[in-house]
């Protein structure tokens, strides 16, 4: 079985042999390990075709470069550390008069889809399940107007909101079908919707003002026979059913700050799941027996629908590389079906 049929029939629930794969490794963590967390992700090749490597600093996005680096919309970004996601600390439509003249960038690079068509006709084939690129419509917002004027343009229901939303939104449509013309298995999309304990926003102005944005967003991947991929951390319990309406069918959701075996209960076997190991507590500090308890568990609630998981754990700066060892080697050990 290859690793694209692996995955695929994972997020169907189409019998898959074992639990797929993918790393997920902040930049900051290959400064940290070097070529010993190269090697070991290497001795634990993924289902989709990530090739572990220790990034060019100055390659780096600037929200993830340290300094004060302004991005392709126009936000400014300061940080502290190489490899770390920074914080975004100038918003251009913080000042709505300035959207007369504002001009959103073009859109997928042809650098993207040069790297996009290169996975895709690797000599081996199509062999590994490959990710497209997909909108973060609620953060791109923030960043755009600043987290406390797009708080209260939401409150306010504000003519502002709608304008900037419904243009990010046909922005990442015409972006979705071009991607979806390629040969690509499924598309990304990440906001993070929640705190620890409750959503950022009442589910109510969720789905009243971003459901339906949502729903646009996925209509060309969907159309094309696509596996919608949606990311968010945080307490989001009160929008899966929602998410999973829209057409997500795969969420990367934050499980271990929710209830795991209410979320076995209400969605094992209706929706596929990349799992989100405890990356607050477990993967950096837990014991060899708490990964691999916890890998097991995650298993056993969320995967055991003839498929229905991505087992995935990210490997942060300050995860020890025998934590990472010990999470592969378990998902390995306990997701042979």
């Amino acid at each position: 079985m290859t690793s694209r049929e692996r995955v695929r029939r994972a997020i169907t629930f189409g019998n898959p042999d074992r639990v797929p794969i993918l790393h997920a490794v902040l930049p900051a963590a290959y400064y940290v390990h070097g070529e010993a967390l190269v090697k070991l992700l290497q001795e634990f090749p993924d289902d989709f075709g990530t090739q572990p490597a220790i990034p060019d600093k100055e390659a780096l996005a600037g929200p993830y470069r340290k300094g004060r680096h302004t991005d392709e919309w126009g936000c400014v970004w300061e940080n502290e550390q190489d490899g770390i996601l920074g914080i975004c600390v100038g918003h251009p439509l913080e000042d709505w008069s300035n959207w007369t003249n504002y001009k959103m960038p073009d859109g997928l690079t042809q650098q993207q889809l040069d790297n996009l068509q290169r996975r895709l006709s690797a000599p081996e084939g199509h062999n590994h399940y490959v990710l497209g690129f997909g909108t973060n419509i609620f953060e791109r917002m923030q960043w755009l107007r600043g987290y406390e004027t797009l708080m209260y343009d939401l409150a306010t229901d504000a003519p502002q909101a709608y304008i900037l939303r419904d243009a990010l939104v046909e922005w990442a449509v015409e972006n979705a079908k071009i991607a979806a013309q390629s040969d690509i298995d499924g598309m990304s999309y990440a906001d993070d919707w929640g705190t620890q304990v409750a959503l950022i926003i009442s589910p109510d102005t969720w789905r009243k003002f971003f459901k339906p944005a949502y729903r646009r967003m996925f209509e060309p991947g969907k159309a094309a026979g696509k596996h919608i991929h949606f990311h968010t951390d945080g307490f989001t319990w009160e929008i899966l059913h929602d998410l999973v309406e829209v057409g997500v069918d795969v969420l990367n959701v934050q499980h271990t700050i929710m209830n795991i075996r209410a979320i076995a209960r209400e969605f094992g076997g209706k929706v596929a799941f990349r799992s989100d190991l405890d990356r607050q507590h477990i993967l950096p500090h837990g014991s060899k027996q708490e990964i691999r308890d916890h890998v097991k568990e995650v298993i056993d609630c969320l995967g055991s629908y003839g498929g229905g998981l991505i087992g995935h754990g990210e490997i942060g700066p300050d995860v020890p590389l025998e934590n990472v060892r010990t999470m592969l080697e378990a998902w390995l050990e306990f997701g042979t079906y």
